[in-house]
């Protein structure tokens, strides 16, 4: 493409000619011949110490901040923000894939993945077609694909969006994270559903304070078009703020009665949920697999999301007979000594705070719950005392151990997570493996919950992903057993 074209709607100071970009890249390493490199911050690097390796390895034009070595050897533009401009190169490039797609984002501290992958299978049984994007990665037909992101860096997203509609796909459900927003990685990204599933206590490593968090999401909502739908949670306090700012039509979801569509009953245990559902009158029952009072919330998001681009409740309906599990997310497996294992992704106070009362809602009178989760380092300190005072209320026995510690002392987070505690019912297994198998020995008609990581098929220690796999553990565990 010719570099004009990349630059349209673009403020810079520079001057260029018209040549021939091939490819762009925040990544020097990508460099290749006919490039064009933007110097972005990250969190360990500056692209700016990186703009003559860049030149090197074959770029041909530079986007820098001001900060760029001074070199007549390629045109150098200079922007306010980098970052920023790069989503708008980077929809230039790829030219706005995202107008040809039904874009539909899913935003809120809990809950997105879930939500993301029910919408993405109620529009496959619609027979529409449809490729979801998110925490778990890109659903192409193939399988998935990791990005490594909840929501990709704009360059891979817009990328990403062109191989979805060169495919001929309709529909993206994607989950578009408080860090994407604030990291102008969806700037550019024709939203037409965005979904709000709630704001809990997360992430203020990055955003510094709630409210900060809250400013992210809500981003999301004023950036609509008034051709767009926001679809939000009711029972959330915050819905009442993000109201007042939008511009477009919205509609609202949750247990009570004034929401558009509404849980009017419910029956749970270990092993289903049945829920009635009302809209416009209209009472509606789902049978699902997907277990927890919380569910019942996702599953009416993507319910009213489904219903707002036509697809019959009767079809919604039948869909989750055949919707078995979110891969992470609060899945279950029946162990020996009439145990039942629950793996979740849960990593936040918040996330905690909702698995534990849900357990609570599930187990029977006699069923112990036994925890076993770490917290990851290099991250927001302050949660995890937070996160060890809510198990401890909950859990009959714990088991801390270690979870990405990354680059940070591995006791020095377990002392963290250890000054929540005020009784002496828990016990430290670094290895979280041998944490697994250890619980999964030892107890007997229990819910053990292993919290925090999901599907992560890793442990991030220092700079190092060494394989790991909850799930793989604990079915391994109970063939063997």
């Amino acid at each position: 493409m010719k570099l004009s074209k990349i630059l349209k709607n673009i403020k810079y100071t520079g001057k260029h000619d018209d040549r021939e970009i091939a490819n762009i890249t925040y990544d020097s390493r990508k460099v290749k011949k006919n490039s064009m490199f933007i110097a972005i911050s990250g969190e360990n690097d500056d692209g700016h110490d990186y703009i003559l390796e860049a030149i090197n390895n074959g770029a041909t034009a530079v986007i820098a901040n001001g900060r760029a070595p001074i070199t007549d050897l390629v045109p150098i533009l200079q922007v306010k923000n980098p970052r920023k401009v790069m989503s708008k190169v980077a929809s230039n490039f790829y030219k706005n894939p995202s107008k040809k797609l039904n874009i539909i984002g899913i935003t809120g501290t809990n809950g997105k993945t879930t939500t993301t992958q029910i919408i993405d299978h109620i529009i496959k049984f619609s027979r529409r077609t449809s490729s979801s994007l998110g925490t778990l990665g890109f659903n192409t037909p193939s399988g998935i694909i990791s990005t490594g992101f909840t929501t990709p860096e704009s360059i891979e997203l817009q990328q990403i969006l062109k191989t979805i509609s060169d495919g001929g796909i309709k529909y993206v459900p994607m989950e578009i994270s408080s860090h994407a927003i604030e990291l102008f990685r969806v700037d550019n990204i024709n939203v037409d559903i965005a979904i709000f599933t709630n704001l809990g206590y997360d992430h203020l490593d990055f955003h510094k304070s709630q409210e900060n968090y809250f400013k992210s999401k809500l981003k999301l909502f004023t950036s609509l078009s008034k051709n767009s739908i926001a679809l939000l949670n009711y029972d959330d306090i915050k819905t009442n703020q993000i109201i007042k700012k939008i511009n477009c039509n919205y509609f609202t979801y949750g247990f009570n009665k004034k929401a558009d569509l509404f849980i009017k009953r419910y029956e749970l245990d270990l092993n289903q949920s049945i829920v009635s559902y009302e809209f416009k009158n209209t009472t509606f029952s789902i049978k699902t697999s997907l277990i927890g009072k919380f569910n019942l919330l996702n599953i009416a998001a993507a319910t009213l999301c489904s219903i707002k681009i036509g697809i019959p409740t009767n079809i919604i309906q039948k869909s989750f007979k055949y919707l078995k599990n979110i891969p992470g997310r609060f899945e279950t497996y029946k162990s020996r000594n009439n145990n039942t294992v629950i793996i979740d992704y849960a990593h936040s106070p918040d996330a905690f705070d909702n698995i534990y009362k849900n357990i609570v809602i599930l187990k029977t009178k006699n069923q112990k719950i036994i925890s076993i989760f770490g917290c990851g380092g290099n991250r927001d300190k302050s949660k995890r005392a937070i996160m060890a005072k809510i198990s401890e209320k909950y859990s009959d026995d714990i088991y801390i151990t270690n979870d990405n510690p990354r680059n940070e002392s591995e006791d020095e987070i377990i002392n963290d997570i250890c000054l929540g505690f005020t009784k002496n019912k828990y016990s430290i297994i670094k290895n979280r493996k041998n944490a697994i198998i250890q619980a999964l020995s030892n107890f007997e008609n229990s819910i053990i919950l292993i919290l925090g990581k999901g599907i992560e098929q890793y442990q991030i220690i220092k700079n190092k992903k060494v394989p790991h796999s909850d799930i793989k553990i604990v079915e391994n565990y109970i063939n063997e057993n």
